[in-house]
């Protein structure tokens, strides 16, 4: 019988522990094991976690904390199944969730990379997330132009992967990111993977005031400039001006950040095609701050 491993991090994330960790232990398909890491909690995780009393689910902890990059790569070393999944602490999943996933890879051998859609959570509310369209196959660009459009089609709350096709890599999580590691290895499998998805709703995306992207929005503008970097480098974006106008827009919010902020922020060598991004360059260089708090809803 095929084993799936969950990652679950957790840091000061007792508010919606207990209903993650349900979703899970519910699952029809049973064969699991939950590799959980406490990543240096001062509340009562772990108090939920070992009040479970469940085999399947493995606890460390961290004596420092560490960015999720650091986090998730440490629970990836200790899974041993032969498919990777993730769930946060605040999410939720479907009961079916594991068993749809693998019937799907049963179907179709040559897959590596399942995702399915999700719900969003608000306010004790389940909110169908609209799709247009979802993609299968070899299908780099259309991977990183949803992620450009905000609307992800390979959610990390939906993913299930196969394990020997993250240990190609060379490292499975970039250790300088945080909040957008699961675009980096989504982006850097999307070289050699196939994708493919069950069309269902499999998954609830929590929204609240302490998500990490929001709590965090310099850092997530960090990462995916990061990120970005590396894309912009690769033949079949090098020239593409989607990807090149949203480099330009990450750059004048991280820079409308710190301007916000006081913070003094060196520009070398700007390099800022789109003349639309250049007007809003020279705004934000010259507009006081009660209109730059306008701004940074408009671009």
């Amino acid at each position: 019988m095929t084993k799936v491993s969950i990652i679950m991090t957790c840091h000061n994330g007792e508010t919606y522990l207990r209903e993650a960790i349900k979703s899970i232990r519910l699952q029809t398909y049973k064969k699991w094991e939950l590799i959980f890491l406490d990543n240096n909690s001062s509340d009562r995780s772990k108090k939920i976690i070992k009040s479970c009393k469940d085999k399947r689910i493995i606890y460390f902890k961290s004596k420092i904390t560490l960015n999720l990059g650091q986090a998730r790569q440490l629970a990836f070393n200790k899974c041993s199944g032969d498919f990777i999944c993730f769930l946060d602490v605040d999410d939720l999943w479907n009961r079916n969730k594991l068993k749809l996933q693998l019937k799907k890879f049963k179907l179709n051998k040559k897959a590596d990379i399942l995702y399915s859609k999700y719900f969003i959570l608000k306010n004790n509310k389940l909110l169908k997330r609209n799709y247009e369209f979802l993609v299968k196959n070899k299908c780099k660009k259309e991977i990183i132009y949803s992620y450009i459009d905000g609307k992800p089609y390979t959610a990390w709350l939906t993913l299930m992967i196969k394990r020997k096709a993250i240990k190609s890599l060379k490292y499975a999580f970039d250790k300088k990111l945080h909040i957008s590691t699961d675009f980096d290895l989504i982006y850097r499998l999307s070289k050699s993977c196939n994708f493919d998805y069950v069309n269902r709703y499999l998954a609830s995306y929590r929204v609240h005031k302490k998500n990490e992207s929001i709590k965090n929005k310099i850092t997530e503008i960090n990462d995916l400039n990061y990120i970005f970097k590396k894309i912009i480098k690769d033949p079949l974006f090098k020239k593409n001006s989607k990807v090149i106008k949203f480099s330009d827009k990450l750059f004048l919010k991280k820079f409308l950040f710190y301007k916000m902020q006081n913070k003094n922020f060196s520009i070398k060598n700007l390099n800022i095609k789109s003349y639309y991004y250049r007007f809003i360059y020279i705004l934000i260089k010259i507009l006081p701050k009660f209109l730059l708090k306008k701004l940074q809803y408009s671009f």
